[in-house]
């Protein structure tokens, strides 16, 4: 990969740019000198263990080399843009300057350069910071400039991808069972009563779209999944994105006087791995935007059933179980779809201690929200019926 300058001097790789063997290769993402003349191309040569910048015409690449230029015509490189990604222009350079933010650099201590020659023809070379002069191909000879257009990467601000098309048979699809919470409904009262209990369950929702070679890492990105979803989502490119969803759920339970019910709150997750392409559009800090087609990996960790298992109810007094089958209430269900090819299915329990929801014995109210504890409540049953 090329290298491009940050502030301060720090030199850094480019996510875009890339330098590549020249020599007797087609390269149809190679970084046009100027946009005029579609012959001409960055390269870069070797001259006594430095690389030189100049342009490359016709199989030969040209570059300044003391007074002179040098020709190479089997040992050089050119720079090309990583599957047609980068976006590429050029900055005002003088001597009383620094390299610009993001110059392309030939080596660590020289950049590409270029300047509007006599004749109307670009004369490119490479700017030298430490002399503080540019070095430019004058025709047959070497021109040393106190002024130039030094080329710079171009950095998108945000990525949009739409058009996303899964690669149905390489998807991979695992469900788990997790129990995400645990609560206990108590009636300790002398009559029936319908007990209810307000709960709060936090599920993380895990998303992650790239890396893709040719794109930068951390950028704000909005993706739209495929219909009939059609999700718009605002995450960080390349880079596992989390997101925590909270469900407001209600358990409820009619009980008889003196007993109690167990419920376990189980959250279904899906894990999905699956290939893709799509249409990957850089937005760029002027306002325009540049589309190519992306091929990547997508994975998704997310909630899609979530269920409220109640026990048989029981005696609070000595844990007698009555003859009332198990319940299972439907809390939530996720809408969204994907295509299924390979699936398995694990069940795990989280340590969160149940919560307990009980009508107090004095005062049994219908349709009343219980409360919450962290510990279990011990309720004395002086004044209630004793359970048959």
């Amino acid at each position: 990969m090329a290298k491009i300058r940050q502030e301060g001097g720090r030199v850094i790789t480019s996510s875009t740019l890339a330098w590549v063997e020249g020599h007797q290769r087609s390269h149809p993402h190679a970084v046009l000198v100027s946009e005029d003349d579609p012959t001409t191309v960055w390269c870069r040569a070797d001259n006594h263990g430095a690389w030189m910048a100049g342009a490359m015409h016709a199989g030969t690449c040209v570059v300044p080399f003391l007074s002179s230029p040098s020709r190479a015509t089997d040992n050089y490189e050119i720079l090309i843009s990583v599957n047609g990604s980068a976006r590429v222009r050029y900055m005002e350079w003088d001597r009383y300057l620094a390299p610009p933010h993001n110059a392309v650099a030939a080596h660590t201590k020289s950049f590409l350069a270029v300047r509007k020659g006599e004749n109307g023809f670009p004369e490119a070379g490479f700017l030298s910071p430490e002399q503080r002069r540019a070095h430019l191909v004058s025709g047959a000879t070497v021109t040393v400039t106190d002024e130039a257009m030094v080329l710079v990467e171009d950095e998108p601000v945000r990525y949009d991808l739409r058009g996303i098309n899964l690669d149905g048979s390489r998807t991979s699809i695992k469900y788990e069972q997790q129990v995400l919470a645990e609560a206990k409904l108590l009636n300790p009262g002398p009559s029936r009563q319908h007990v209810v209990e307000a709960r709060e369950v936090v599920v993380r929702h895990m998303s992650y779209w790239g890396r893709v070679k040719g794109t930068y890492t951390a950028l704000p990105a909005r993706v739209v999944s495929p219909p009939p979803d059609n999700e718009e989502q605002d995450l960080i490119w390349g880079i596992q994105n989390e997101f925590d969803h909270v469900h407001h759920e209600l358990l409820e339970y009619d009980l008889p006087p003196g007993t109690g019910v167990r419920v376990k709150m189980i959250g279904t997750i899906r894990k999905t791995e699956a290939p893709y392409a799509a249409t990957l559009t850089s937005v760029y800090q002027d306002g325009s935007q540049v589309s190519r087609i992306i091929e990547g990996l997508h994975m998704d960790q997310r909630l899609i059933l979530l269920q409220a298992n109640y026990s048989r109810p029981y005696y609070i007094h000595n844990n007698t179980e009555l003859d009332i089958p198990e319940q299972i209430t439907e809390l939530y269900k996720s809408t969204t779809t994907t295509t299924t090819t390979t699936t398995t299915t694990t069940t795990t329990s989280t340590p969160e201690p149940p919560k307990i929801s009980m009508v107090g014995p004095e005062k049994p109210k219908s349709d009343s929200l219980s409360t919450t504890s962290e510990r279990e409540v011990v309720v004395t049953l002086e004044n209630s019926a004793n359970p048959t």
